[in-house]
């Protein structure tokens, strides 16, 4: 058990600044502590679960009976659930297992189940915890409903299944009432920062987490270097980077900590621990999806107007942020890579957006341009597609099917506004992102 006198900053710091040191049995009693008395300590728990079980997703099959245990506490239930929806994106076998057991002790219901789990779909049990094996129709069989405030669950299950899971996450959460704190600018050389992964290869650099402290407290970031040591224009390299330190004040964006061009050209940025919007589990419902892309909208008129570009915008270059201080708030996003292959040089050879998500002056700059603010206009338009409809937008004999037309749930004035995004003309796009955000922003009142 936590100590009496814990509180819920000893709890998240280190699960947030090295959940790599947590083992089986100190994250079980993590898991422990989300029916504890005290609501932030709850809250805390769950946060600094998610953060280990995204590091080390194995640890999760340590927990189940942990978890079993919680949610047999209607008080934490709630909180219980919610991080278990995470865990599920991480470790789905073991969160299945913890589902099917409270599904048989009927402390909640097989819907609830399979809302946690994509695709899963638990036992029926009778009454005497025997499985039943014929379903039928009967409105009385499986899990009886268990009264909790925990997400809502929908009247109807979700029609047909011509679409990859077209249906879309029950609409929880709310905006964070404030942005996560943002990271301090540093100066320091690069052997400053620890490495405490190993270098992963990406193009033509080398990534790899490191750990710096500052002012006695300990953060994680995201080294990015050079793999070449010769043929990188260094001057081109700042000016690169300054470009992007330009704009990282906006809370959409995200930091550049620090960078130096000794003995290769490097730099250090946030570290998103829970991953990019290519991560997520899609679709999300619409309001979680419209707030994004009215964040990203926000993002690129402030770059814009500052002569930035981004110039590759996929849902895998967009970060996303957990706030900490409130457990119900939607993850905030920060654009990243802003021109990252332009940073470290020719030696980068891959493309700056994957194909599904290339506007068409990506793929035939000779037929239709450069890349320029529409194109980031159009990247906004990609990752609204595939938040909403859970695919990336493919064209048919030319046309790209309306978000709608593939998903049902997504409001026609948001997918008229992705439409208009994703036209193949230039001209026939939004003007600027800031007339793009106004028209997103007008969606959520039609």
């Amino acid at each position: 058990m936590t100590p009496p006198n814990t509180t819920p900053d000893e709890l998240l710091t280190p699960a947030l600044t090295t959940p790599e040191s947590f083992d089986a049995a100190r994250t079980a009693r993590l898991v422990a502590q989300l029916d504890h008395e005290d609501r932030e300590i709850r809250r805390a728990a769950s946060w600094a679960v998610r953060f280990v079980i995204v590091e080390t997703p194995a640890l999760a099959d340590h927990c189940t009976g942990q978890f079993r245990r919680v949610l047999r506490d209607a008080e934490a239930r709630p909180v219980a659930l919610r991080t278990l929806s995470v865990v599920a994106e991480y470790n789905p076998e073991a969160v299945a297992e913890v589902v099917n057991g409270a599904v048989k002790e009927r402390t909640i219901t097989r819907l609830v189940g399979t809302n946690i789990v994509a695709g899963y779909r638990p036992p029926e049990y009778g009454s005497d915890g025997t499985v039943i094996t014929d379903e039928g129709d009967d409105p009385g069989t499986g899990a009886e409903a268990v009264e909790t405030d925990a997400e809502p669950e929908p009247d109807t299950e979700p029609e047909g299944d011509t679409e990859p899971d077209p249906t879309p996450e029950i609409p929880t959460g709310r905006p964070p009432e404030n942005p996560p704190a943002k990271l301090p600018r540093l100066d320091r050389p690069l052997t400053a920062y620890e490495p405490i992964t190993s270098d992963t290869q990406s193009g033509g650099r080398l990534d790899a987490v490191v750990q710096f402290s500052v002012d006695g407290r300990d953060f994680t970031g995201l080294r990015r270097r050079s793999q070449a040591i010769a043929g990188v224009d260094h001057d081109a390299f700042v000016r690169a980077v300054n470009r992007w330190r330009q704009i990282d004040d906006h809370d959409a964006v995200t930091t550049v900590v620090d960078y130096g061009t000794r003995p290769t050209p490097w730099l250090v940025t946030e570290r998103s621990v829970t991953g990019s919007l290519a991560d997520r589990k899609a679709p999300l419902s619409a309001p979680e999806a419209r707030w994004i892309l009215c964040r990203l909208a926000d993002a690129l008129t402030y770059a814009h107007a500052t002569g930035v570009l981004h110039g590759g915008l996929h849902p895998g270059a967009v970060a996303v942020v957990e706030t900490v201080e409130d457990a119900d708030a939607w993850a905030y996003p920060r654009v990243d890579d802003w021109q990252i292959d332009d940073l470290f040089g020719s030696a980068n050879a891959h493309a700056p957006v994957p194909r599904r998500y290339a506007a068409p002056e990506h793929l035939s700059p000779d037929r239709f341009g450069g890349v320029d603010t529409a194109s980031d206009i159009y990247g906004v338009g990609a990752v609204g597609y595939e938040l909403l409809t859970g695919r990336p937008p493919a064209r048919e004999n030319g046309e790209i099917r309306s978000a709608s037309a593939v998903a049902p749930d997504v409001p026609d004035a948001l997918s008229t506004t992705l439409a208009k995004c994703l036209r193949t003309a230039k001209m026939e796009r939004y003007v600027s992102a800031a007339a793009l955000k106004r028209d997103l922003e007008a969606a959520g009142d039609a």
